[in-house]
């Protein structure tokens, strides 16, 4: 650790438009390179560690040490795969190549996908990762040394609570970590913070940022003021489309980014640029594929599937990891420079609803609704194998208002649908991820 506080800023050219240019922007040759390597990496620990868990799952499938499989002919692995391997194995399974007595950092995903909440055990090369990769996030916001970040993310074991402050130490960035807006009046005394100290970076989700407005409105405080010129990563699925991410960057004059990851995955938050071509993936890291979830092999760009990483130059270790997220990958280059892989998350797997034949999502209906007034809703059937109607109940004033947000969302989705209307207000507001479904 130095001496001198200075030092642990990163002092090289602060106005530079990327993080990393050198890796952000590396050619596909050296791309090209890296990935091999690390894959090939990642198949000899499994073998030469052992790793139990993979060892025993890639035998039973007929592989062994040596030449490395393709990747779309490796068995995918799921959190309940390796849940299941912690039961059997308790408390922390056969999978981990980073233990308690191993771990810097421990953190924890909030379990709101259903089961146990997974524990993040990260080495010294883990937190490496996660501040060099965080660090290009929190400097694609624009946000430059002296410059204010707040977030309204969860304190104690959530993974990014005990680590987020080593990478706005790196960028010079102050930290404000306020936690979730849990109580009118956390949220009112988010408010107030935000108007003392000007923050130019803000992240929060969009349920959250609702409940702020609220919040402001009740103080007297105007939040367009607040935050104009601001940019705010702004977690919801809808926000990576045009309309409605013109709605909001207007309504309140700051720009939006958006940004997608995995808790359980060291460093892994994306985020994309100016260009809103879907999130950068850190292409020096990670290997993204998106997988017919029947068959595990990989789709071509633009169509929807699993989202599927491979990860390399860690401590922990993720071959073929399928988050079971709905995901499509982008294709061509991005103006912004930056190269490798880029993609869009759209959803949660367990959150569509298949009707005669199609998939629906939260966010199909989201970006139907939105040119009406976005009103909230949630969406009936998730996890169904398959129903002749699409079902949901909807906060709007009558059964008049129903009926006319039926046809608008029958000839959008191109399925036939049924709404139920319930008073506004009815659904309550999360103060931290919202879920849309049930």
């Amino acid at each position: 650790m130095p001496n001198d506080p200075a030092q642990l800023f990163d002092q090289e050219d602060p106005g530079r438009a990327l993080w990393n240019p050198a890796a952000q922007t590396a050619d596909e040759e050296t791309l090209g390179r890296l990935r091999a390597d690390g894959l090939a990496g990642q198949w000899a620990r499994v073998w030469d560690r052992p790793i139990a868990y993979y060892r025993d799952k890639y035998a039973a499938a007929g592989f062994g040490p040596g030449t490395v499989p393709d990747l779309d002919d490796i068995p995918v692995t799921t959190k309940a795969d390796l849940r299941a391997d912690e039961a059997l194995h308790p408390p922390f399974g056969t999978h981990r190549t980073v233990g308690v007595d191993d771990a810097v950092r421990i953190g924890r995903s909030t379990g709101t996908t259903g089961g146990r909440p997974v524990y993040v055990m990260m080495g010294r090369r883990d937190l490496q990762a996660a501040i060099e990769l965080q660090s290009r996030a929190v400097w694609a916001c624009g946000v430059r040394p002296g410059d204010r970040f707040a977030h309204s993310w969860p304190h104690g074991l959530y993974v990014s609570s005990g680590t987020s402050a080593f990478w706005y130490v790196k960028t010079g960035a102050l930290e404000l970590p306020l936690g979730p807006p849990d109580s009118p009046e956390t949220a009112e005394d988010h408010v107030r913070l935000w108007e003392e100290f000007r923050p130019r970076g803000l992240m929060v989700t969009g349920s959250q940022l609702e409940t702020y407005v609220e919040a402001a409105g009740r103080i007297g405080v105007d939040l367009a003021e607040v935050l104009g010129g601001a940019t705010v990563v702004l977690f919801d699925l809808v926000y990576q489309f045009e309309g409605p991410r013109r709605r909001v960057e207007e309504r309140f004059g700051f720009r939006i980014r958006n940004m997608s990851g995995a808790a359980d995955i060291p460093g892994f938050g994306c985020a994309d640029c100016d260009h809103h071509r879907g999130v950068h993936a850190p292409a020096d890291h990670a290997v993204i594929q998106v997988c017919d979830p029947g068959t595990g092999r990989s789709l071509p760009a633009g169509e929807r599937g699993h989202l599927v990483v491979s990860t390399f130059g860690m401590n922990a270790f993720f071959l073929r990891y399928d988050l079971e997220d709905i995901a499509v990958l982008e294709s061509g280059p991005c103006p912004c420079g930056q190269t490798g892989q880029r993609f869009r998350v759209l959803g949660r797997a367990a959150d569509q609803v298949r009707v005669a034949g199609r998939s629906v999502l939260p966010v199909d209906v989201q970006l139907a609704l939105d040119p009406h007034g976005a009103p909230e809703f949630r969406l009936l059937g998730a996890g169904d194998p398959g129903r002749d109607r699409l079902e949901l109940r909807l906060e709007c004033a009558d059964a008049g208002d129903a009926a006319r947000f039926t046809e608008i969302l029958a000839a959008d989705l191109g399925v036939p649908v049924t709404v139920e209307p319930v008073e506004p207000g009815t659904f309550p507001r999360s103060s931290f991820k919202p879920r849309r479904v049930g």
